[in-house]
């Protein structure tokens, strides 16, 4: 591979990971400038084209990897990206394009007019991915991953089409609306997992990556998540929307569960449930890799190194863990946690920088 010649040697770590074991030594991968500058690109003029233009999108990722040094378990990865609300956009629900950011327009007004919640295939999200594709088919060829798109569905398509406020009092006044929003959203999620995966594959990339995570995965691999849980209890979890995150799981071989913020922390016990998490890592729901959290702390929470006594619970509760952080937690982290099913992923101030918290992850593997 052109920007990672030496990814074969990353497999056998990223294979045990995924069956939450330990190698040799935790899992770090460690991003940082390789001492060529970074090529200019030609800047479209729009928020949207910025987003959408082929050739910007495809020559800013591309001189991005030219000028980066991926140590570790790190990998060049491109990543379609028209936001986090791609799904909603799939469904037909128009996007805002702003400078840094995109978001769904809410379309549901009234649930008696409410949308099928069906993909859209001519919509323009669904059509520009298929394009991206394509293009991405021959372009990354021998070069780098291309990546599945970013998947905010279920409840957090539901939260982004109807509202933060309209669907927690939704499931109250129109439980049975919900649910049949969610069966629909079921079905279009797995059509939408899918759809892109032959379309990646003819890139001739071995295995798949973990969409935005760029985290290496044998199988087909995407991130789930529901942001919702910051603002539902963990009965209205279970009841509404536990079951789409299963049929997620079904749909993809491997997959890394997102979990953003301590608010969500009340629902850990029921997604260790749903994983098949147990202490001795069995379980009547077990299966053949292990589901890691990626813990984010959120925005003005303190740093990743102050979560440490939550992230061992974690760890013994069978999770294995995908942590951001920055170069001066990595010592803390890899001491004050287990070396097996660990995975951090961090920045670099050159090349030397990054080799050497690779090889502090060596010098400091334990169980």
């Amino acid at each position: 591979m052109e920007y990672k010649p030496e990814f074969e040697e990353i497999v056998p770590r990223m294979e045990a990971w995924w069956q939450g074991e330990l190698l040799d030594r935790a899992c770090i991968a460690v991003h940082a400038p390789n001492g060529r500058p970074l090529r200019e690109v030609p800047q479209p003029d729009t928020p949207f084209a910025r987003r959408t233009d082929l050739e910007y999108v495809f020559g800013v990722a591309e001189a991005y990897m030219e000028a980066t040094y991926f140590a570790g378990e790190a990998i060049p990865v491109f990543q379609p990206d028209l936001g986090a609300d791609v799904f909603s956009a799939c469904l037909g629900a128009p996007l805002e394009f702003t400078e840094h950011t995109t978001w769904a327009e809410q379309v549901i007004g009234d649930w008696d007019d409410a949308p099928s919640f069906e993909i859209d295939r001519g919509s323009f999200a669904w059509k520009w991915q298929r394009e991206v594709y394509e293009m991405a088919a021959e372009r990354a060829r021998g070069r780098y991953f291309v990546a599945a798109p970013d998947c905010h569905s279920g409840g957090d398509a539901l939260l982004s089409m109807r509202g933060g406020s309209n669907l927690c009092m939704d499931i109250y006044d129109r439980p049975d609306a919900l649910r049949a929003a969610m069966a629909q959203l079921e079905k279009s999620v797995v059509e939408f997992h899918e759809e892109w995966w032959p379309l990646i594959e003819a890139s001739g990339q071995r295995g798949h990556t973990t969409s935005w995570l760029s985290t290496w995965s044998p199988g087909r691999s995407n991130v789930i998540q529901l942001d919702l849980l910051a603002v539902i209890s963990p009965a209205q979890f279970r009841e509404f929307f536990l079951h789409e995150l299963e049929a997620q799981m079904e749909a993809l071989d491997n997959t890394i569960y997102h979990l953003d913020g301590p608010d969500a922390i009340p629902h850990v016990p029921i997604l260790h449930e749903l994983f098949g998490h147990t202490p001795d890592r069995s379980s009547d729901r077990s299966r053949e890799s292990v589901i890691p959290i990626q813990w984010v702390p959120g925005a003005g929470a303190p740093p990743m190194v102050e979560w440490i006594p939550f992230l061992r619970e974690l760890q013994a509760g069978g999770s294995n863990l995908h942590l951001w952080c920055e170069a001066s937690e990595v010592e803390p982290l890899l001491r004050g946690l287990s070396s097996r099913g660990l995975f951090l992923s961090v920045s670099a101030k050159d090349a030397a920088e990054a080799d050497e918290l690779v090889g502090l992850a060596a010098r400091l593997a334990h169980e």
